[in-house]
């Protein structure tokens, strides 16, 4: 988000440091080696063998490979910093001018390091001719070109990365979908609604056109919201009404409903059938008869909907995947930085969605 800087991982800073050294050791052995090629050329290396200029361009490269590793961790730091705070095409007059300060510094703080240790264990070495001026513009020039290397290559590396997650991310979000979109139209759901209609027609017609009608807009939310990552609680809720109405009509009072939402956060957001996942699993993985009737209950509190229902878990030897919590969990993952909760206690399996701001 804009004005904070992003969490990095361990594992994240591994590789960033791990490709940026890589990076340095080329530009170091490429820049040295000119550097060898062209003093040789000038005639420096006659007398020198083979071996001798490997050892030199091997010893120098590595010498150039820390120091410039040495201003190079700064410089990501800083960066990094600025592309959050000063990001590139928003605020590109300042971020330049502040990058330029902040390097024109470390240039001078570099100049009166070197100038010190010369003065303090070479003194005999310090030329008349040097300047605490030259320094310092030959050491502003070196980084201004070194940093403007590293932003090339980071943000290369950057942009490469996140076309790679865009991609992935497409793909999550279709398979997602798909997942959805399986879910609702899945073969029991459809057996049992249209055997549900089938004994209305014959017993209660008029029932039976109230089915067929909460049926279509059953159906119809979810090819409307299956292309949408966030919909308003006011529909969704709309949606469960509708589910609601055509699993009571199989299970009767066994299954009971009750609801307590605030007018004001009708208008706050989730992503689309959220709600259906966390009813359908309470039905299919409870006990719902007479004598153990289930119970859910929904309401808001805190730009949060809270779904409880009474956990009386069926006997099944096979356990339940997951897989509708981590789907939620993802789908809110991809949208924000809120996470929903899944808490099992006190008899009572409650399911925690935050509402979003639009």
């Amino acid at each position: 988000m804009d004005g904070q800087i992003a969490r990095i991982s361990p594992r994240q800073m591994y590789d960033t440091y791990k490709n940026i050294a890589g990076f340095l050791v080329f530009v170091a052995v490429i820049l040295q080696s000119g550097i060898i090629i062209q003093n040789h050329i000038l005639g420096m290396y006659e007398n020198y063998t083979p071996g001798e200029m490997m050892a030199i361009i091997i010893s120098r490269s590595a010498t150039g490979f820390i120091s410039s590793l040495i201003v190079a961790v700064p410089f990501i730091y800083l960066i990094k910093l600025l592309n959050h705070l000063l990001p590139w095409g928003k605020r590109t007059i300042l971020r330049v001018t502040a990058e330029s300060l902040v390097v024109v510094f470390v240039s001078l703080f570099i100049t009166f390091t070197v100038y010190f240790l010369i003065s303090v264990l070479a003194a005999d070495l310090k030329e008349s001719n040097l300047s605490l001026l030259k320094g310092t513009v030959t050491y502003s020039v070196t980084n201004l070109i070194f940093i403007a290397a590293l932003e090339g290559y980071m943000f290369y590396r950057d942009h490469k990365r996140a076309k790679i997650e865009e991609a992935m991310l497409r793909d999550e979000i279709a398979r997602i979908k798909l997942e959805i979109l399986k879910s609702q139209i899945n073969q029991h759901f459809m057996f049992n609604s249209l055997n549900v209609l089938s004994g209305l027609l014959k017993k209660d017609p008029e029932k039976a056109l109230l089915f067929i009608e909460e049926f279509s807009n059953i159906y119809r939310y979810v090819l409307e919201s299956i292309e949408k990552s966030l919909t308003s609680l006011d529909k969704e809720m709309n949606f469960i009404r509708s589910y609601l109405f055509l699993q009571q009509i199989r299970y009767g009072s066994s299954l009971r409903f009750s609801e307590n939402i605030s007018e004001k956060h009708l208008e706050l957001s989730l992503p689309p059938l959220s709600l259906q996942v966390i009813f359908e699993n309470a039905i299919k993985h409870n006990i719902v008869n007479e004598e153990h009737p289930l119970i859910i209950e929904i309401e808001s509190e805190n730009d949060h909907l809270v779904v409880k229902n009474n956990f009386q878990p069926k006997i099944s030897k096979f356990g339940s995947t997951g897989l509708g919590q981590k789907n939620i969990q993802r789908r809110y993952q991809i949208i924000c930085e809120k996470s929903p909760e899944f808490i099992l206690g006190n008899g009572f399996y409650t399911a925690i969605l935050p509402l979003i701001k639009n």
